[in-house]
Parts: C-alpha cells; structure tokens; sequence
C-alpha cells in the first residue's frame, strides 16, 4: 500500500503540490490545544487513547476579561501574620469596581459540603475534613489589602475556584454575586467577575477606579510580588510543615 501511494506522488506531482498549497491556506488560528488520554474506560489494549481537549488554564481564561481590567498571576506576597512569613496568592484581578483574589483548588472528584461559618467541611470522596477555604483566603485577601498604599479601601472580593468535576453543595450565601466571598466552579470565573462588577456599579455608582489608578494598584502589587527563587523555595517548604 505503501509503495502504491508513493508511486501516485512521483507520477503526479501536481497532485503533491495541490495539497501542500492546500494546508499552507489553512487558517493561522488553532482551536484549543488537546492532548491525549488514555480512556476512562477500561482498555482493550495498550493502545486504546481518545483525544480530548487541553482545559484552559486559570490565567488563560482571564485573558478573556476586557482590557480595563489588569490580571497578575502567582504572587508571593510578604505576611506578617503569616507562619512562613510570605502569602502565595494564585490570581489576581484589578477591575474598574474592586479587586478579585483568586485561588484555584484542583480537587476533580467528590461532593464539597460546608457551611460559610463552619470550619472545616467535608468531600464525599475523602474521609479527611477540608479546612474551610473561605476562612484559609481570608489571610491572602488581607495580605493583599496590606499592600495597597493609598488604595485601601478599594472592595476587594475573595473567591475560591472548584474543577466541574467536583460537586460543590456549600452554603447557597456564597454562591450568589451579592457576596464578597465566593465559592464558584472554575469555568464560571470570568462571568462571576463581570457580573460581580455590575453589581458593585449598581451598589456604589461613584466608585470608579480609572486606567491609571488600575495601573497604579498594578504596579503596587507588582513591586511586592518576591520573584527570588529562594525565597519560593523556602516558602513551599514552610507551607507543607504548616499544612
């Protein structure tokens, strides 16, 4: 089969350059990357794999925010109050109405139970107690806040992210745009933010941040953000002793 197809190729050669002018005119935009997986389902052989798409990252769905709004990713912050000293905050996002701080939490199966006031909660899948993430946040939210010069009393809202895989049964408060602390699945985070600001501009109509104030909370954050490689390192060391 082989040859036969070789041998098409050298005796038509107009045929190869029909299909070379063919590809170069596809369109330069690529739909979202994909990988491949083996199948959730049991396989008949080594080589059963199924192609499916690369999920976008945290920070690539921010990108879809409009261009008033400043994003800065993976911030180590310095903390008082903090055992190791530092805060490692996931995600943040400086808008035209308040400041959104993100973190995102990777568990992909089980049911979250838990109470806003609870402590502790629990996943359906785990028999171990998740330490209420809210509550955890609050001390990124306020090393974040410890930070903003001038610009303190800017509404800052705290949300957490969840993978779809997981099922998030927690308080109805904190799934609502009316709350200050949210608990929302990771896809819904761009929309959460757009409605939350909507919803800041109809609560306090004359707070309106500006391009340069933006850019100004931007570069604050910016300039406190410890990019050492050793300081990290110790950081991650010191948050596990704690965890």
């Amino acid at each position: 089969m082989f040859k036969k197809i070789l041998s098409l190729f050298k005796s038509q050669p107009e045929l190869a350059n029909q299909i070379t002018a063919s590809a170069s005119s596809l369109p330069s935009t690529a739909p979202i990357p994909t990988r491949m997986v083996r199948s959730r389902r049991k396989a008949k052989s080594d080589g059963d794999w199924t192609r499916q798409p690369e999920e976008p990252s945290t920070a690539q769905q921010l990108h879809a925010l409009p261009g008033e709004y400043k994003v800065l990713n993976d911030l180590l912050v310095a903390n008082t109050k903090s055992r190791s000293g530092y805060s490692s905050i996931d995600h943040v996002v400086i808008g035209p109405r308040g400041i959104f701080v993100i973190e995102t939490r990777n568990l992909t199966t089980g049911e979250i139970r838990g109470g806003r006031r609870e402590a502790n909660w629990t996943v359906s899948s785990s028999r171990i107690k998740m330490y209420n993430p809210l509550m955890q946040h609050r001390g990124h939210v306020e090393a974040i806040q410890a930070h903003l010069g001038d610009y303190k009393r800017v509404r800052l809202v705290s949300m957490v992210t969840f993978t779809n895989r997981c099922r998030i049964s927690v308080d109805p408060a904190v799934r609502y745009v009316n709350s200050d602390e949210l608990i929302i699945y990771d896809h819904e985070l761009v929309e959460t933010i757009l409605r939350k600001t909507e919803r800041l501009e109809t609560e306090v109509p004359e707070t309106l941040y500006k391009e340069q104030d933006i850019q100004a909370i931007y570069n604050m954050l910016s300039a406190v953000n410890s990019t050492d490689p050793q300081i990290r390192a110790d950081h991650m060391e010191k948050a596990k002793g704690i965890k």
